[in-house]
């Protein structure tokens, strides 16, 4: 982490670098790579090497995953004097760096799906803007790396109210909503002695964390 965390910290704090960030995803990491076009940014220099291009998936889906959250962290301007104080906060202590953009890191090293790196930054830049504090940042990215990206219509459903019972979904896609304490529910029903088993139906609605869940990753 010595060199990556400041590398890291420099990539996403630059506003000179957006562009060329942007460009990298629109363009095709991959290719870019080989012919060694963006080994100038910092994050990509050090993930890659000198002279040296990412050979292994895990070196190249890395890239891609930071990549994709220094993108949708600057998609929307950050208040400047809010984005100063943590910039400062992350200069005049290393230590407080390597604990907070160390952490960013390591989740990204563990997203296959780069909508989930996605979602992460937008809870960073809500965590930057002080909307949230840093326990909430935390809990809300491990329940975002725990997730299923296929439950996520399923949240958004629920917390707009166009599903409000287990009737109108899987109830296994529900289940795990639940059980990451996103959604609360309640019994509706249930038919004991059909062919299936007993059936019970529940009531289902996001509640603290799924709200915020939704509200700060759209």
């Amino acid at each position: 982490m010595d060199k990556i965390v400041p590398a890291f910290k420099n990539t996403l704090f630059d506003s000179t670098l957006s562009d060329a960030c942007t460009d990298m995803a629109e363009l095709g990491i991959d290719s870019l790579l080989d012919d060694g076009l963006f080994k100038s940014i910092p994050i990509v220099s050090v993930l890659v090497g000198i002279g040296k291009t990412a050979q292994n998936l895990h070196d190249r889906n890395l890239l891609k995953q930071t990549v994709k959250f220094i993108n949708t962290f600057n998609e929307r301007s950050v208040a400047p004097d809010k984005l100063e104080k943590y910039k400062e906060r992350l200069c005049n202590n290393p230590k407080f760096a390597e604990e907070e953009l160390g952490r960013v890191l390591i989740i990204l090293n563990s997203n296959v799906d780069l909508k989930k790196s996605e979602i992460l930054a937008r809870f960073f830049r809500a965590y930057v803007e002080q909307k949230i504090d840093w326990n909430t940042f935390c809990e809300l990215s491990e329940v975002t790396s725990r997730m299923f990206i296929s439950d996520i219509e399923l949240l958004f459903s629920v917390h707009n109210r166009q599903i409000s019972d287990t009737s109108q979904c899987r109830v296994y896609q529900a289940d795990r909503l639940i059980a990451l304490g996103l959604l609360n529910s309640a019994m509706k029903s249930m038919i004991v002695g059909s062919i299936n088993g007993s059936v019970t139906q529940r009531y289902i609605q996001t509640n603290e964390l799924g709200n915020a869940f939704c509200t700060l990753s759209e």
